[in-house]
C-alpha cells in the first residue's frame, strides 16, 4: 500500500506537470495519444498552435524508427498538390527534415525518403537514387473516388507487428470562402475505406481543424461538438470500456483500475474518439498578440479559438407529441422530428408527415414547404433538444438555398 509521503510527492509531480503543459507555446500531442483503445483523434485549436507540425513530427518519427509509412488526407485536389511541390517541401517542416535527416523526392501522390545515392554530380546537385522508402502517401477527399481499385490496401500490411494505420485528415473545415462542392462526411468515409477496408485494430485516424465558427461536418457526424475546453474521451461507461479493454488482451490489473477511476464523459461509446479542445496557453496568447490577424480581426475564432456557444434556443423540457419530420437528404441521419410544433430533435423511427427540403428524396416536395421551414430557422422560432442538434440542423439550413416561387 502506498504511504501518504509517496502519494504526496506523486500528487506534487502531477500538479507540476499539469503547470508545465499549462504554459506551453506549442501543443505536444504525446499525452493524447495514450488513449490507444481509440481509433479517432481530433485536434481542435487556434492557427499556429502547432497541431499540424506535432502530428507530423509524430508519424515522423515512427516511419524512422519502425519503417511505418502514413497517409496525409487534405479537403481538396489542390490543396494536397501543393504538399507536393518541391518534392514536399511544404509536407514537412524544414526542421523536422534536419531533424530525421531526411532526402525527400516526390512521385505522384508519394513521397519516399532516399535512404541510398550514388556519388554528387559533378556540378554540386544530388547523385543518382540507388534506393529510397514510401514514407507517405498525400491523397484529398474530392476526389476519392478515382483511388477505388487501385491498390492502397495492403491485406498483409499488419502482418508486420511494427505497422500502423497512421492517417492524418489535415484542415479538416472548409474555410468560409471555400466553395461547398461535396460532403465532407461522405467523401471522408470513402477514402478511409480505401485505405484500410475492414481494418478495426492498430489504426490510427487523426483529424485536425481550425474554424469552429459553424458546426464542423466529422463532429457533427461523431454527435458531439465540444462547448468548453478540454479532452474528451468519448465512450458511453466504464465498464464497457474495461469489457473492450478486456477483449483485446491489453489490459493489465494496474491501467484496468486506472480506467475504472477516471471520469469519463457519458458519450457513445462506439464513436472510439478523443476530442481534445486545446485551451490557448499564456506563451501562445503572447506570441499573438499584435500580429496582423489579431489587429484586424482580434475575436476570430480560428486565431483565438474561443467561441461564444449560443445555449439560449436548448429547450430541457419534456416533449410530449410529434407533429412532423424534416428530411435533408435520403440519409437517416439527416432527419429531424419537430416536437410539440416548434422543438427539434434527431429522427427516431417518428412516422409522421414528412417535409423534404430537397427533391428527389421520395417525398412529396415543395418550394412553399422548404422556404417555410428556413424562414422559421432564421427567425429563431424553432428550439432544440441539445447544442448538437442545434448545430447539426444549423449545419443543414446553412448549405440550403431558397427556391424562388
Amino acid at each position: 500500500m502506498i504511504s501518504l509521503e509517496a502519494l504526496k510527492k506523486r500528487i506534487k509531480k502531477a500538479v507540476e506537470k499539469q503547470e508545465i503543459l499549462r504554459g506551453r507555446e506549442f501543443y505536444v500531442l504525446n499525452t493524447v495519444l495514450s488513449f490507444w483503445y481509440c481509433m479517432f483523434f481530433f485536434l481542435l485549436g487556434g492557427r499556429e498552435a502547432g497541431k499540424s507540425y506535432s502530428v507530423t513530427d509524430c508519424y515522423v518519427n515512427q516511419f524512422k524508427k519502425y519503417g511505418r509509412p502514413f497517409y496525409w488526407l487534405r479537403l481538396t485536389h489542390d490543396s494536397a498538390r501543393k504538399l507536393l511541390n518541391n518534392n514536399a517541401a511544404k509536407l514537412v517542416d524544414p526542421d523536422l527534415v534536419r531533424k530525421y535527416k531526411l532526402d525527400l523526392v516526390t512521385n505522384g501522390d508519394s513521397v519516399y525518403h532516399v535512404t541510398k545515392r550514388g556519388k554528387p554530380k559533378p556540378d554540386g546537385s544530388p547523385g543518382k537514387i540507388i534506393e529510397k522508402k514510401l514514407m507517405a502517401k498525400v491523397l484529398d477527399l474530392s476526389t476519392f473516388y478515382s483511388d477505388k481499385g487501385s491498390g492502397l490496401f495492403d491485406n498483409e500490411f499488419l502482418n508486420n507487428p511494427l505497422m500502423y494505420f497512421n492517417i492524418c485528415l489535415d484542415e479538416m473545415n472548409r474555410e468560409k470562402s471555400e466553395k461547398n462542392s461535396f460532403d465532407i462526411v461522405y467523401n471522408f468515409v470513402n477514402q478511409i475505406e480505401n485505405l484500410i477496408r475492414s481494418t478495426k485494430k492498430r489504426v490510427r485516424i487523426i483529424c485536425i481543424g481550425n474554424t469552429l465558427d459553424e458546426a464542423s461536418d466529422l463532429l457533427s457526424c461523431i454527435n458531439f461538438i465540444p462547448e468548453k475546453f478540454g479532452r474528451y474521451v468519448l465512450v458511453k461507461n466504464k465498464k464497457k470500456l474495461v469489457e473492450y479493454l478486456r477483449e483485446l488482451n491489453k489490459c493489465s490489473n494496474a491501467f484496468e483500475e486506472a480506467v475504472v477511476n477516471r471520469k469519463y464523459k457519458n458519450y457513445d461509446f462506439g464513436k472510439r474518439a478523443v476530442v481534445e479542445y486545446i485551451e490557448p496557453s499564456e506563451a501562445y496568447r503572447t506570441r499573438r498578440k499584435g500580429t496582423a490577424a489579431d489587429i484586424l480581426t482580434p475575436t476570430a475564432s480560428t486565431f483565438t479559438n474561443e467561441i461564444e456557444v449560443d445555449k439560449t434556443l436548448v429547450y430541457k423540457g419534456r416533449l410530449k407529441n410529434p407533429n412532423y419530420v424534416i428530411k435533408f437528404s435520403k440519409d437517416k441521419s439527416k432527419w429531424f422530428t419537430v416536437w410539440d410544433s416548434n422543438v427539434i430533435t434527431k429522427w427516431n423511427k417518428e412516422n409522421k408527415t414528412v417535409i423534404a427540403m430537397k427533391p428527389y428524396l421520395d417525398e412529396f416536395f415543395t418550394q412553399e414547404n422548404m422556404n417555410n421551414v428556413i424562414s422559421l430557422f432564421d427567425g429563431r422560432a424553432f428550439k432544440y433538444k441539445d447544442l448538437i442538434t442545434f448545430k447539426q440542423f444549423q449545419n443543414e439550413i446553412r448549405v440550403m438555398k431558397p427556391r424562388g416561387k
